[in-house]
């Protein structure tokens, strides 16, 4: 017979979530009021100039503007892993590298006049390197925030579903949980000491995990049933305990698995980006170098 799992459900279920702080608040009003003067702008210059363009100002300046916030955005990976003494909570930060790089998008699709998004789509590869991967930076932009809003769903789900299984096990996350299996298992392991064959090979095989449906309960010596029947239950818990850490450990994997590829989407673009902003500078904003 197999070990039928339970989990235990407490008198009150607990689902976790992160409070709404102040800088949460801070960041987006001031993404919200930096981009609704940009789109103001924006309108302005699409009803004044006849042939707005990212080469002409306003829409220039947005250029600009959108590629010191990239580097804004990207100051967070630098307070993270290399600055630490900034001051500041790393979770404020995050905040900004939030609503900072969700604004930078918007604002740089508006220094494109949304060509090759909404209207003069590419007819082939060359326009992807034009105006110094001008288009290329943007699609680079565009991918890297949603790589990230991606990611955040995904924090934010898997932290609910360890923080949700927590509350149910009735132990807590993967530390207590592991600590509680070993003590089952040395339990279980006691009870069984000195005990028939047929008694210790039933608890190997629940401990290993290798029991199934066409396993029978052992046929045991009167003496024996008493241990037997706790040894079970204990067994019985463990393995409800055992898929409790199974799931907040795939929560954990899927977690820590995005962030790499968030990191490798993000040099990758930042590379890009650099490119075109400084070329862009260099030549048509600081006329250092000559248009080509």
């Amino acid at each position: 017979m197999a070990l039928a799992t339970k989990s235990s459900t407490p008198a009150q279920r607990r689902i976790w979530k992160a409070p709404t702080t102040k800088p949460w608040w801070i960041w987006l009003a001031a993404s919200l009021l930096l981009n609704g003067g940009v789109f103001a702008l924006y309108l302005v210059a699409i009803k004044t100039q006849p042939f707005p363009g990212p080469f002409n100002d306003p829409l220039r300046s947005f250029g600009i503007l959108a590629f010191v916030l990239v580097l804004a955005s990207a100051s967070y990976s630098l307070r993270r892993r290399f600055a630490r003494g900034l001051p500041g909570m790393a979770r404020n930060w995050l905040w900004m590298h939030t609503w900072i790089g969700i604004g930078a998008v918007l604002i740089a699709l508006l220094h494109e006049n949304y060509t090759h998004i909404l209207h003069d789509y590419c007819q082939n590869a060359s326009c992807f390197t034009q105006a110094y991967w001008g288009t290329s930076a943007l699609l680079a932009l565009i991918f890297l925030v949603l790589s990230g809003i991606v990611g955040r769903l995904l924090d934010t789900w898997q932290a609910h579903t360890i923080a949700r299984d927590a509350s149910m096990n009735g132990i807590g996350i993967a530390r207590a949980l592991d600590e509680r299996i070993l003590e089952l298992e040395y339990t279980v392991e006691r009870l069984s000491a000195g005990k028939s064959e047929q008694f210790k090979a039933f608890c190997l095989q629940a401990l290993d995990g290798s029991s199934s449906s066409s396993s029978r309960m052992p046929t045991l010596e009167p003496g024996e049933q008493v241990d037997f029947q706790r040894a079970y239950e204990i067994l019985v818990a463990r393995a409800s305990l055992a898929q409790s850490l199974h799931k907040q450990k795939r929560a954990r994997l899927i977690i820590s698995a995005w962030r790499p590829v968030h990191m490798i989407l993000a040099c990758l673009a930042l590379l890009i980006i650099l490119f075109h902003g400084v070329m862009e500078l260099l030549t048509n904003v600081l006329h250092i170098i000559t248009p080509l």
